[in-house]
């Protein structure tokens, strides 16, 4: 506690010191042709034409116009902006350039005098734009983009995502795919932690693919995924970091908005936005809400050494949610900004299963009884931030001060009733579970760029993590005393972390990026169990970790084309509250899940290489990679035989729990690509193709190759009318228990504008040629001493074509366009995260 926090201090006592210190002699750059040399400085801001964001890492060229030859240059930052130093008197002009873009001359840079300071303001440069058959095609911003750290999924320019969920939205995503459950998966592994707007949010505290519903596909702009993070990043874990960016328009003079409604078979939603800018102060807010139903049917067969069990029966889920932001950007003065919002997300989770119990020897099996199971699942959240960012003279110097509270009331109830058909139930069950999860966090993040075209970044942070759970079981046989078990349990988590990384360029083409994040853990927890009112058992623990986690990253461009890529990271993976809490939930007559307070750290070694490029108008990325997890966070099964005094029969009962029991070894390539045939189609792809092999030891293994494919197009059709196809097939998944069987997905949509491009309206189809997609899950769980093997089928009938209206219209007029501040902001990105259904 004490290293981690002096660490901390030294880090942030360096911030004056590195501001006032004055800049070391570069080295001199190799030049095509001799130049006279000075200290006159040129500096700018390179955009995208279309968009107005910062073009990061776009190459500068400085020319001298007497040779036409270049003789110095630079890259842009993750803003766009860009410094050349050291430049003589004389006339120039600038080359900027940078994969997928066109070419930009800035003509008449002159220089007066030896102390200049030259500021050719915003640069824009245009998407690559190509002939084919004597027609111009218009650049326009593709569906996905690759850039240097991230492949970005523009969401916005999807129309098959009118009317869905964030759900709907990510399995649409390169590299990420979600299983049978919804959990979202990256490059094979759940281990994804998922921020929005670069921000952890309180919603994905509990179960993701819970909270992934919540959030309306219609305010999604883009999502980003970030597969091997440097070391500013929290200590991610296996897989990377996926950040859901909402639409705002916060850089617009003026008063600005949009409307937008759903109606549909199996969801329905409406949103709102409204985005006031006066001056120096911006205020944003958006409110919406939306719900989904759908219904199925599925049968979970159990075979065990002395038993089978057999249930079947129809469910039916539905659920409501609303959504709403409100957030301001004040510009104290040129140089010091403070930002803030408030996000609230919340809403109740509805599931009907109706079930036929039945269990026997073999295939004689006798109907038990019947159980009606309602699960109920409410959930708020709400987060509050504060930030502060402090720009200095020299462009790309800045200090930031970001602070974070985060708060989520949950409330889980699956009850449970068992009856003889046509008569009054004989058994009930109830699991009642109240949860709260507080997390704040500090951080404090600084920027200083060398003349020498190097960047250093150093900074500190601490995340103070509080969580309890009050749960209650409750069986309550008809004519006979209940049993009750009360469960409190308190978890505290603190993280204290420091972090220092290192860019420079080599000879213009390498960038290297070099750095160390240390990080330090202090965990406290009490369990405390009382049963029928009987003395309360209680325990408590503590346990305290510290990790260094390097990071380099490594990127070669040539001839502006073709760019190549490697990255080295190690990260921790701590596990969230699911898998933690110890609370038993009876999700159904014989299937429990009971999380394990005892379990520790993942730690994860990940490697990349990859390869992009871009000519005519295709663009091309691969990128192969390798990540081996030891200590393993893996579902761990037993099951044992409980006498059921109703029936007069032993019960096999599942309970599903979880252990640092695995090696997780993970091989692959992924890869994806867009082209343009003609001027109105356009066709994209993306592809993962990867073996993962589990070993858990006591002869526990599993190993196989695994891949999912999507493919999307649209096609102009002219006088405003747009259609879109998306689809996607998933293979069978490989787990260490056994394995989910492979599925698939599609999904097309058609657009007519309306207003003058103002509006529109859309029909949108999920699944419109398949009425209903099956699931498959086999478990396989081998014997031990504790307990015995069994055989596990599960079978969904999963009923999700569906047909959906939408209409959308933004309103508003825009004075002028200020050059948008990009906020730092804090991303809590370090807590494995679990699903609702007790499957990693």
């Amino acid at each position: 506690m004490k290293k981690s926090l002096l660490l901390a201090l030294l880090g942030l006592s360096t911030v004056p010191a590195l501001a006032q210190a004055p800049q070391a002699a570069p080295q001199q750059a190799t030049a095509v042709m001799a130049a006279p040399r000075g200290n006159a400085t040129i500096v700018g801001i390179v955009q995208d034409a279309d968009t107005k964001k910062p073009v990061e890492f776009a190459t500068v060229a400085l020319i001298s116009m007497a040779t036409g030859k270049p003789i110095d240059g630079a890259m842009a930052d993750d803003k766009g902006r860009f410094t050349i130093s050291k430049v003589g008197v004389g006339k120039y002009r600038l080359q900027v350039s940078f994969l997928g873009y066109q070419q930009k001359l800035v003509e008449d840079v002159t220089v007066t005098s030896d102390n200049a300071s030259v500021n050719v303001g915003v640069v824009a440069i245009a998407s690559d734009a190509k002939k084919l058959n004597e027609v111009v095609i218009t650049g326009e911003k593709p569906l996905v983009e690759e850039k240097i750290d991230r492949t970005v999924y523009n969401a916005e320019k999807d129309i098959t995502n009118t009317g869905g969920n964030a759900a709907d939205v990510l399995q649409k995503v390169p590299s990420l795919a979600l299983d049978n459950d919804g959990n979202v998966q990256l490059r094979g592994s759940s281990n994804v932690r998922v921020l929005i707007n670069n921000k952890p949010s309180a919603i994905m505290a509990g179960s993701v693919a819970d909270a992934l519903k919540q959030i309306p596909a219609d305010q999604i702009k883009s999502v980003e995924v970030i597969t091997s993070p440097s070391a500013k990043y929290d200590a991610e874990g296996t897989a990377g970091i996926v950040n859901i960016i909402t639409k705002k328009d916060g850089g617009l003079q003026g008063v600005t908005g949009s409307v937008a409604a759903t109606a549909g078979t199996r969801a329905s939603s409406g949103n709102a936005s409204l985005n006031i800018r006066r001056g120096k102060l911006g205020i944003n807010g958006t409110f919406g809400g939306n719900m989904f139903y759908n219904h199925g049917n599925m049968t979970n067969t159990i075979i065990s050494e002395n038993n089978t069990s057999f249930q079947s029966g129809k469910t039916r889920i539905n659920g409501r949610f609303m959504n709403a932001l409100l957030g301001f950007d004040y510009d104290i003065n040129p140089k010091n900004n403070i930002s803030g919002g408030i996000r609230s997300n919340g809403g109740i989770f509805r599931m009907e299963n109706d079930q036929d119990v039945f269990s026997g020897q073999g295939s004689a099996l006798s109907q038990d009884f019947r159980n009606e199971i309602r699960n109920r699942n409410g959930r708020i959240g709400t987060d509050y931030n504060l930030d502060y960012t402090h720009t200095f003279k020299k462009p790309g110097q800045e200090l930031a001060l970001l602070s974070l509270y985060s708060i989520t009331d949950t409330e889980n109830n699956i009850r449970q009733d068992n009856f003889n058909t046509g008569q009054d139930p004989f058994r009930l069950i109830r699991n009642m579970n109240d949860g709260a999860n507080k997390e704040l966090t500090f951080q404090a993040d600084y920027t200083h760029p060398f003349a020498n075209k190097t960047l250093f970044e150093i900074g500190t942070k601490s995340i103070l993590r509080d969580v309890e759970s009050d749960a209650l079981n409750r069986t309550i046989p008809v004519g006979r005393s209940e049993d009750r078990n009360l469960v409190d349990f308190l978890y505290e988590q603190d993280v204290y972390a420091s972090y220092m990384t290192y860019g420079f360029m080599l000879k213009k083409t390498l960038n290297v990026k070099l750095g160390g994040r240390y990080e330090y853990t202090d965990i406290k927890g009490q369990y405390k169990s009382i049963a029928n009112d009987n003395e309360p058992q209680e325990s408590n623990f503590v346990d305290d970790y510290d990790n260094f986690i390097p990071s380099v990253a490594l990127s070669y461009t040539l001839n502006q084309k073709h760019t190549f890529k490697a990255n080295f990271t190690q990260r921790i993976q701590r596990p969230s509250f699911f898998f933690l809490n110890p609370y038993v939930q009876e999700q159904t007559s014989n299937t429990r899940v009971q999380g394990n307070p005892k379990l520790d750290a993942e730690l994860t070694d990940l490697y990349e290489l990859g390869y992009s490029t871009f000519f005519k108008t295709t663009s091309l990325n691969v990128t192969g990679y390798m990540r081996q997890t030891d200590n393993a966070i893996e579902t761990v099964a037993s099951i044992s035989s409980e006498f059921d005094e109703q029936t007069q029969k032993n019960i096999d009962i599942t309970t599903l729990t979880f252990a640092n029991i695995a090696k997780n070894k993970t091989y692959g390539v992924s890869l994806f690509g867009n082209t343009k045939p003609t001027n109105n189609w356009t066709i994209g792809g993306s592809s993962n193709f990867y073996y993962v092999d589990l070993n858990a030891g006591d002869n526990r293994r599993n190993s196989g190759w695994m891949y999912n494919v999507n493919m999307n197009s649209s096609y102009n059709l002219g006088k405003g009318i747009t259609a879109q196809f998306n689809g996607g097939f998933n293979s069978r998944r490989i787990q260490l228990l056994g394995e989910f069987a492979a599925f698939s997905y599609h999904t097309l949509a058609f657009k007519k504008e309306l207003f003058d491009k103002k509006g529109g309206i859309s029909l949108g189809m999920d699944n419109p040629f398949r009425r209903s997609m099956k699931m498959r899950n086999d478990v396989d769980v081998a014997g031990t001493e504790e307990s015995r093997g069994y055989t596990q089928q599960i079978r969904i009938n999963n009923f999700n074509r569906g047909f959906r209206v939408s209409f959308d219209y933004r309103f508003g007029k825009m004075d002028q366009q200020r050059a948008p501040k990009r906020k730092k902001s804090i991303r809590n990105d370090d807590a494995k995260q679990g699903d609702s259904n007790g499957m990693n």
